[in-house]
């Protein structure tokens, strides 16, 4: 029929805590985790959020969830003191959007070493358009570009989305494999 195919599924990266963090936090005590940098947020919600993540490949385009902590529900300003609950984030992008330009493994050096010592997201997965010898990074406003050295908190309008992954050589190849492919069936080869 025409359905729209998942060609990939690609293996999340997973929150991981360093070797500083000595515990989680107490399940009616989240905020512990805040402010002491050896307790890591309730086990509950870690693994909520873990579970929550996936990313999908399809033939054309893919879709992810990156989800976060919240406060849950509750009486104080509608908002818990004790409890957090999980957010999900979801991305939708398509190979033909003009701002798929680049994927890459922007993996941090030493991610081993790092994540053992301060704990991680798993490898991470860069997609972006830059353009002037990748030193600008489009906007999403007209006749905007951002240095590529610009934190995104800076510039919220900043084109471009972060994957955790598990493998992000392997998941690099899968989304310029499935991207390119859709690009030539749509007959919008550069």
């Amino acid at each position: 029929g025409d359905r729209i195919k998942i060609t990939h599924t690609i293996e999340p990266g997973q929150r991981e805590t360093g070797c500083i963090t000595c515990c989680h936090a107490p399940d009616n005590c989240p905020t512990l985790a805040s402010f002491l940098c050896c307790y890591d947020y309730p086990e509950y919600i870690v693994n909520e959020m873990n579970a929550s993540r996936y990313i999908i490949v399809r033939e054309n385009g893919m879709e992810w969830n990156s989800p976060s902590m919240q406060p849950a529900k509750g009486g104080c300003c509608g908002h818990s003191c004790t409890e957090l609950a999980v957010m999900d984030n979801v991305t939708v992008l398509y190979f033909d959007d003009i701002h798929f330009d680049d994927v890459r493994n922007d993996t941090r050096c030493c991610n081993m070493c790092m994540t053992f010592c301060c704990g991680g997201r798993g490898e991470q997965v860069q997609i972006e358009s830059t353009f002037c010898f990748s030193c600008c990074i489009r906007g999403r406003h007209n006749r905007v570009c951002i240095p590529v050295c610009c934190p995104d908190v800076c510039c919220p309008c900043m084109v471009k989305s972060e994957l955790w992954v598990d493998d992000a050589p392997t998941a690099v190849k899968i989304i310029r494999d499935a991207r390119d492919d859709a690009k030539r069936r749509l007959g919008l080869d550069d």
